[in-house]
């Protein structure tokens, strides 16, 4: 049988590529329109503190998968800046002060803070309803929402294999608010379409 910490590894895996499409469309348009920074900035938040938590909590899974999200979300945030270098020892300073807080906070404060970190994309939500609203185009990429999205179904089975609830209510947020951006951005692609024809 397959240990929960190897489907962690797979999720985790899985997880770490959804910045990269993101990144690679940010750079390519030579634009972040429509792509909330703000968002990428939780992100890097939600990826430091999941791997504190895994860290504390003894899970390699967890721990590595996230650092590595870490980087992968911090070439997005650097991508929307143009690669401004001021903002990584900012990256570096916010992201110890995360780790810091999910060390030194009682477990329940860190459960919830770790559950209200995953609304980290509702500042994309706001961004992509905007963006249909004035007809703007948009670098969200809806490949990388997706492949969080799968990511996240399979955090949902390491959850129910690891027996943690607390990965079990994340993730069924984050996808929620995941497939909510996937929606917003094709009802704005379609609604695009169809005033330019």
């Amino acid at each position: 049988m397959i240990s929960a910490e190897v489907v962690g590894f797979i999720a985790g895996g899985i997880g770490i590529f959804f910045g990269l499409p993101q990144a690679l469309r940010v750079r390519k348009l030579g634009h972040g329109r429509g792509v909330s920074l703000i968002s990428w900035t939780l992100q890097f938040a939600v990826a430091a503190s999941w791997a504190t938590y895994g860290f504390d909590s003894k899970s390699p899974s967890i721990m590595f998968t996230n650092l590595v999200a870490l980087l992968v979300n911090a070439s997005v945030i650097m991508a929307i800046l143009k690669n401004n270098v001021k903002s990584i020892s900012l990256l570096i300073i916010y992201a110890a002060i995360w780790a810091t807080l999910i060390l030194v906070l009682p477990s329940a404060a860190v459960s919830t803070l770790l559950v209200a970190l995953n609304f980290a994309q509702s500042p994309q939500v706001v961004k992509s309803f905007h963006n249909i609203r004035v007809g703007k185009d948009s670098a969200v990429s809806i490949t990388a929402l997706s492949v969080s999205c799968f990511s996240i179904l399979i955090w949902i089975l390491y959850g129910f294999m690891a027996d943690d609830s607390l990965i079990k209510v994340s993730a069924l947020v984050a996808l929620s608010i995941n497939s909510l951006i996937i929606a917003l951005e094709l009802i704005g692609k379609r609604k695009r379409a169809l005033d330019f024809a």
